[in-house]
């Protein structure tokens, strides 16, 4: 299941939530355009609705551009399959019935994994594929969870009836991990807890990079070999090299390349004594082959009190020449063993559920069309430059689910209507028993959906009113009116909100550096502070801001939502398990022994201490002076410069006005009587529609409210968006490899205390087999440890990261929306797994003609 980052927009605050399910909430986003009176995006007349159609009025504030499966990035291009299905997994999760039944589970109460694309469940093949294929490198132990065929469905084609069958799906993934190519979505079939053998060097196949050792391998001295021609090498061989004047990390967070700040400070901080032998070395790169001697320069340059180093921090100066081998596409654990069969190879085991929820995704793509859409171009440095077209309008798309898309118009509309090729119109499994009449449906009793974009929830609130749009999203000013409606749902999602905190030194450094940049009335610098974060993180309380820009949702404390399912079978959620609650107790430093008990110590826990907040804004704004980010040249012993934070916004709107002039107001409030009274304050950017995330990644906006979304049934794999730079929104100022953690566990029987750093803490609570300080090899994935272990472990790094404060939890998601009265949920109660079932449960009470007639008849106007 692929994990998407969701900015906080409009559209997200006025969710709604009738396509909840398995898979992924709806997220409507906000708008850029008005529409019509008549509902038409165009403004102009349109036909009578029609008898026996269903049509699913839908709105978003942007509108999808790029919704390829190898390459899309945002929440916002993942419509046409979230809410769509334009496309569909291997497997799908439905509600049991009593066509689908499970013992010992009444109707409508439990899940059933349906074989979707595939034709029936994967078989484990471990021990047979070991033994024909040792090439995949499947450990010797290992007898399960490394290997499955899977049957593929015979009856799947494309939109214009195209067969899909083994070739297509090996034929996609060879294109989606093409080296050439770069895709965005290759590293969600490598690295993670679903990670396909041999998938990450294809993808990386032939390519020399230059990785920075601090924030990649995390190489000592004592664990590289000195070749024969004098310089040192990896354990893997690759040569190593001196960062002189090259990006690293280490040297960013204090604010450029090691030779920018040996020539802006000199002998200042450094010892110069070697220096210039060092940058003597230096190629183009700026780098230094790692010798005897130029190790000895590096320590002298370093190794002052003034500099506060010495021998112990050089290996964050070292830099890994890598360069991956040409190997080609065989070497990948995904081949053809069928017409209609493949063969499925992981490097880190996985089985069950969390194997089944993996597949609930897919890569493939229409072969003749993705070709068409491919283009290459020469860039300056003579590079091959690749980029696709495919999936980017009508032309250019296909779909193999239940809809297809008919009609694109760019930043404004989309229609989709059946796609009367899908299997699942006749085979017979899409079908399920109302729980209340008895009767049997099929699914997708939608015919067609519309999604036009709108940008105000006035506008919206008028539209649904008139019966132009299938739901509304409560906002705070319509709480008192609707909350009670028999037409209102409140539902639950499992994303966390927070405000990532921009701390990347060097990019802050180099916008205040821009010409029109007044650093005598601002500052950027401030924000890295770690005081100032913590002053941030106990600045508001979160509940009241929830109550005040978005009421459905409530307060959050940790970053894993309410919503996360741990445990599938039973429906056991992971914030009300005792290793969770003491997280949050240990992050806001909550003594448990002054409470009764573990739940009320973390029940005491509102995330906000206003008093706790001033001390910190004292102390931030010593350090700040200390550092020259800010100056008081009237010792009035209040900060000369406003410390400037730009909100990220994708489009503009009512609720980013709200939501800044909320931070504002209560910022204000709280630096009263602190040297930062009056001098914080957070301004809008410019609209950087689907960029927004990259804008925070780089550094160039300061903050965002943002969450991740996506395997509600699997919180553990969360971890891997928190260490892995592939996926982190921080990785240019945070390194989980430098970040050690020591726990406590029982292995084997045996009481050990266990010591890796974060990133291998993630990947062996995900399947991959870790060795440890104590010389041990661990695996805590899914099956293969106690699973309260897997708890301990989830908990322990979620108060590591907290601790970072570079994500501030704010909002604990959730929605509150009215359904149009044209349909009605088959599924009335919220399910934590399933949600309502989302469009395959919907059903209809008016036709489209019957509706435009039933609004008529009450004056254009519905009363809900």
């Amino acid at each position: 299941m692929q994990k998407k980052i969701l900015a906080l927009l409009l559209a997200l605050v006025m969710a709604v939530a009738v396509f909840a399910g398995c898979q992924t909430p709806a997220e409507p986003s906000d708008a850029t355009n008005a529409p019509a009176a008549s509902g038409d995006p165009s403004g102009e007349a349109t036909d009578a609705p029609e008898a026996d159609t269903y049509t699913y009025q839908d709105s978003v504030s942007v509108m999808a551009t790029n919704w390829n499966p190898h390459t899309y990035q945002t929440t916002d291009d993942a419509y046409p399959v979230d809410t769509a299905d334009i496309r569909i997994g291997l497997y799908e999760l439905i509600f049991n019935d009593e066509l689908h039944p499970v013992e010992g589970k009444e109707p409508f109460t439990g899940y059933v994994v349906l074989p979707e694309m595939a034709a029936s469940l994967p078989v484990d093949v471990t021990e047979q594929v070991k033994a024909e294929h040792p090439e995949f490198g499947i450990p010797e132990d290992m007898t399960s969870g490394y290997a499955y065929t899977i049957d593929l469905n015979p009856d799947a084609c494309w939109e214009d009836g195209t067969p899909i069958n083994a070739d297509t799906y090996v034929y996609s993934m060879q294109k989606l991990l093409d080296p050439k190519l770069l895709n965005y979505r290759a590293v969600d079939y490598y690295g993670q807890n679903f990670s396909i053998a041999g998938a990450e060097e294809y993808a990386n196949a032939g390519r020399t990079v230059d990785l920075d050792n601090y924030a990649m391998s995390g190489y000592t001295l004592e664990d590289l070999t000195l070749g024969e021609d004098g310089q040192y090498v990896s354990p893997e061989g690759s040569p190593m090299f001196v960062g002189v004047n090259f990006d690293l990390s280490w040297t960013a967070q204090s604010g450029g390349t090691l030779q920018e700040l040996v020539e802006a400070y000199g002998d200042q901080y450094f010892n110069m004594e070697r220096w210039e032998e060092l940058v003597a070395l230096a190629d183009e790169n700026g780098l230094a082959p790692l010798t005897e001697d130029s190790y000895a320069m590096l320590v002298s340059v370093i190794s002052t009190d003034a500099w506060m180093e010495d021998e112990s921090n050089a290996p964050c100066y070292f830099v890994e020449r890598k360069t991956y081998p040409e190997v080609d596409f065989s070497t990948v654990g995904l081949y053809k063993s069928g017409d209609y069969q493949i063969t499925l190879v992981l490097d880190k085991a996985l089985a069950g559920f969390n194997l089944y929820y993996s597949l609930t995704s897919n890569w493939i793509v229409k072969e003749d069309l993705y070709e068409s859409c491919l283009t290459s171009s020469t860039g300056a440095d003579g590079v091959e430059v690749w980029s696709s077209t495919y999936n980017t309008s009508v032309e250019t798309t296909s779909s193999y689910g239940p809809y297809k898309l008919v009609e694109f118009q760019t930043d404004k509309f989309m229609r989709y209507e059946k796609n009367e090729n899908w299997y699942g119109w006749t085979d017979g499994k899409h079908e399920y028993v109302d729980p209340n009449d008895g009767q049997t449906y099929p699914m997708y009793q939608t015919t067609a959906i519309e999604c036009e974009v709108v940008e105000e929830a006035a506008t919206r609130k008028l539209m649904f009113l008139r019966g132009e749009l299938m739901g509304y999203g409560l906002g705070s000013e319509d709480f008192d009116t609707y909350r009670s409606s028999e037409y209102c749902y409140a539902t639950p999602a499992e994303t966390i909100f927070f405000l990532i905190l921009n701390g990347y030194l060097e990019a802050i450094q180099s916008r205040e550096a821009a010409a029109d940049f007044d650093k005598t009335q601002y500052d950027l610098e401030t924000m890295t502070v770690l005081e100032f974060r913590k002053a941030v993180a106990l600045t508001y309380d979160k509940d009241l801001f929830a109550a005040t820009v978005s009421p459905a949702r409530s307060g959050a404390y940790g970053i894993i939502g309410n919503a996360y399912v741990w445990d599938v079978d039973t429906g056991a959620l992971y914030r009300d398990t005792d290793q969770a609650k003491q997280a949050l107790c240990n992050a806001y430093s909550v003594d448990v022994s002054e409470y009764a008990s573990l739940d009320e110590a973390a029940a005491s826990i509102t995330g906000y201490d206003p008093e706790q907040a001033k001390v910190f804004y004292g102390e931030a704004f010593t350090k700040a002076l200390e550092a020259g980010y800010i100056t008081d040249e009237d010792g009035d012993g209040i900060s000369d410069q406003t410390v400037r934070i730009e909100y990220c916004i994708s489009a503009d709107s009512d609720f980013m006005t709200q939501t800044i002039d909320y931070l504002n107001e209560k910022m204000a409030e709280v630096t009263a009587g602190t040297p930062f009274e009056g001098k914080v304050q957070f301004v809008k950017s410019a609209p950087y529609g689907n960029d927004w995330s990259n804008k925070i990644r780089d550094g160039l906006s300061d903050t965002v409210l943002a969450g991740w979304q996506g395997s509600a049934l699997n919180p553990f794999s969360l971890t891997d968006q928190y260490v892995n730079p592939s996926y982190m929104y921080d990785a240019n100022w945070f390194d989980a490899t430098t970040v050690d953690m020591t726990l406590e566990l029982t292995v084997d029987g045996e009481a050990r205390s266990i010591t890796m750093n974060l990133r291998e803490w993630s990947d062996a609570l995900n399947g991959a087999a870790v060795t440890a300080e104590d010389g041990n090899t661990y695996n805590f994935g899914d099956g293969m440890a106690d699973p309260q272990d897997r708890l301990t472990i989830l908990a322990a790094i979620e108060t590591q990261i907290l601790g970072t404060y570079n994500y501030l939890p704010m909002l604990q998601d959730g929605s509150m929306a009215l359904l149009s009265q044209q349909v009605y949920y088959v599924v009335e109660e919220y399910n934590p797994i399933l949600g309502r079932g989302g469009i395959q449960y919907l059903r209809y009470n008016y036709d489209d003609a019957e509706w435009a007639a039933y609004v008529a008849e009450n004056g254009g106007e519905l009363t809900y």
